[in-house]
């Protein structure tokens, strides 16, 4: 059933189809990149989830909460083709390299919201100013 279209039951009674994944994008979710992604990124324990959700969320559209070392949460993905199909992949990811993705009555459907395409996403830290004046003119980190 990997890859196979997949409709789920979600929080509000929101129902999400994921699409049936293409040959290219079932050959990604088989790569052996994968089991080392899942473990020391989405399930790194010194993360509150994945992905940061100030930073990389608006442009994945998916959230994912680490819940043990080879089970995830799906706890919200954005009502858009682009994180529907992203999150079809980590589906089989997780399927096909021997890990759990749960996407129940807990995830949400966020509908109403706009993603940010990754080409059109505002630099990240780079580009912010990493410290402030203080009120008597001094730069505090």
């Amino acid at each position: 059933m990997i890859g196979q279209e997949q409709t789920y039951t979600l929080a509000n009674d929101a129902s999400l189809t994921l699409p049936a994944l293409s040959e290219g994008q079932l050959a990604i979710a088989m790569k052996d990149g994968w089991i080392g992604y899942i473990r020391h990124t989405v399930h790194n324990p010194n993360r509150m989830g994945w992905p940061d959700p100030a930073e990389e969320y608006t442009q994945m559209g998916v959230m994912l909460q680490a819940l043990s070392d080879r089970t995830a949460r799906v706890v919200l993905v954005v009502d858009d083709e682009f994180a529907v199909g992203n999150l079809a992949v980590y589906v089989a990811a997780y399927a096909h390299w021997g890990f759990e993705l749960l996407i129940d009555g807990a995830t949400f459907l966020r509908t109403g919201v706009t993603r940010i395409p990754v080409e059109d996403a505002e630099p990240t830290a780079q580009a912010k100013p990493t410290h402030a004046p203080d009120v008597c003119g001094m730069e505090v980190a």
